[in-house]
């Protein structure tokens, strides 16, 4: 169980800079400027990264509808993503009244769907990475 506590009773942050997110009606969408890669998540997934970026630590997700092992899974699951990172000096905050709802309302275990097919579109640098002479979208010509 030595598992199962570290993963529950440690706060969490986004794992960089690069690591953006938002809702677009109704649906999460989590980014990886850095990789291009970006992230659709179901709505108890989107629960409980809302309650992750709230300061709660997954021990307050416990008991709200979800299974437990869907809870640790799916943070594991997060940090081997590279989208989140333990955060050992953050206090544990409470879980916002809405999380809560949305945790006891899901019907199915959190997933993420990865997806990297608008890659080289989101690592591009429009500014940089240019050819001087023709300019967007035509990248620099190999020398």
């Amino acid at each position: 169980m030595k598992v199962r506590h570290k993963v529950f009773n440690q706060s969490y942050k986004v794992a960089g800079p690069d690591i953006v997110h938002e809702e677009f009606d109704g649906d999460l969408v989590v980014l990886n400027l850095g990789t291009g890669r970006y992230f659709g998540f179901n709505a108890a997934a989107a629960a409980i990264w809302g309650g992750l970026m709230a300061g709660a630590r997954p021990a307050r997700f416990c008991g709200l509808g979800l299974a437990d092992a869907e809870i640790g899974r799916f943070v594991a699951e997060l940090a081997d993503l590279g989208l989140i990172l333990a955060d050992p000096e953050a206090a544990d905050a409470a879980l916002p009244e809405e999380i809560r709802q949305a945790l006891a309302a899901a019907v199915s275990a959190p997933s993420v769907e990865s997806y990297d097919d608008l890659s080289d579109l989101i690592v591009a640098d429009p500014i940089h990475d240019v050819d001087q002479e023709t300019g967007w979208p035509h990248g620099i010509r190999p020398e």
